[in-house]
């Protein structure tokens, strides 16, 4: 049975399109036992998205997107430890060190938040780690064809998460790169001996929310419907 484990609600700030509640509901109506979600970097639609998921009838996986030196990545919460880990890096990714940060002049705009892979590795126990999609670092590596160097950074990761870790694969039947990209993924997978999965990453469930997806998309590009819709956005 196919699980969604990077699903984003609304708390994805301009991207996600539909309420955490709305996921766990549609999820229960596609007969998945469970769902993930991983904002970016947020945990304010948990609650929500937790209570629904119990209302019916599946688990719910909790994790958070956290971009990774300018690179988005996955990870989800294994245990209590593992919660309090992510919470710990979603804090840092918005505020930065405690001690310094300002209210009125944040380090990062909310949306833009980041943290380093030294922060990542600090408060790594607990947490299962996702390689992110094609604008990870890993798959980008591998779409310019750097595949010793995905091979070292693979490694580097494997070091800190052991076996918490999985190289994603996305394929959304967007043409002949994509698919290169999911067979260089699987390949470099294997051949490292690390599990791999199948990630839709979704942020709408159907033609209504798509249309409020691509208005934020054009909102986050500064452009029009029209215009975004020329470029592929």
């Amino acid at each position: 049975m196919y699980v969604e484990l990077r699903a984003h609600s609304a708390f994805s700030f301009g991207d996600g399109a539909v309420t955490p509640e709305a996921l766990a509901r549609r999820a229960a109506e596609l007969g998945y036992p469970s769902i993930g979600l991983t904002d970016a970097a947020d945990l304010g639609g948990v609650v929500r998205f937790v209570l629904e998921a119990r209302r019916q009838g599946i688990r719910p996986i909790v994790g958070a997107e956290l971009n990774v030196d300018g690179h988005p990545a996955a990870f989800l919460v294994c245990n209590d430890q593992g919660y309090r880990n992510l919470a710990g890096l979603v804090t840092r990714a918005r505020v930065g060190d405690l001690n310094t940060w300002d209210r009125e002049r944040p380090h990062t705009q909310r949306g833009r938040a980041s943290v380093t892979w030294a922060q990542v590795a600090e408060r790594s126990a607990g947490l299962y780690a996702l390689t992110g999609p094609a604008s990870g670092w890993l798959a980008t590596l591998l779409a310019a064809d750097k595949r010793e160097e995905a091979e070292r950074e693979l490694a580097v990761w494997r070091e800190v998460f052991g076996d918490r870790l999985a190289v994603e694969v996305q394929r959304h039947d967007a043409g002949t790169r994509e698919l290169a990209l999911a067979d260089a993924s699987i390949q470099l997978a294997e051949r490292s001996r690390v599990p791999w999965v199948v990630c839709h990453d979704p942020r709408y469930l159907d033609g209504t929310s798509r249309l409020v997806h691509d208005m934020l998309t054009a909102l986050r590009a500064d452009l029009t419907l029209d215009a975004a819709a020329t470029q592929g956005l």
